[in-house]
């Protein structure tokens, strides 16, 4: 999903029963990277500028841009490191509500 298209979903006309799109921060393998998705017809979408996904190089920047957004709220996907294995029957990944103000 393009940046733009996101921008219109949260700032356009909504009814009354408009509930926000779920967004999500998803660490890349290494952990230097974040992208944003969102979840779109159960579905994690990546947020992107240009036709590629966007990268931040921390969580910083990443609430900051939610932020700019006016995202209000958003989640941090947690990879399970028994998913990496293929160990376990436990969840793939977890899901931690992100804060995005700092007071």
């Amino acid at each position: 999903m393009r940046k733009t298209q996101l921008d219109k979903w949260i700032h356009g006309h909504h009814k009354d029963n408009y509930q926000s799109p779920r967004v999500f921060v998803i660490g890349c393998s290494d952990l230097s990277h974040y992208l944003i998705a969102v979840e779109y017809k159960h579905k994690l979408e990546p947020i992107k500028e240009n036709d590629q996904p966007i990268h931040f190089e921390s969580l910083d920047l990443v609430r900051d841009a939610l932020l700019k957004l006016g995202v209000e709220k958003a989640y941090l996907r947690l990879h399970s490191t028994d998913d990496e294995c293929g160990a376990g029957d436990e969840a793939m990944y977890y899901d931690v509500e992100l804060p995005l103000t700092t007071h």
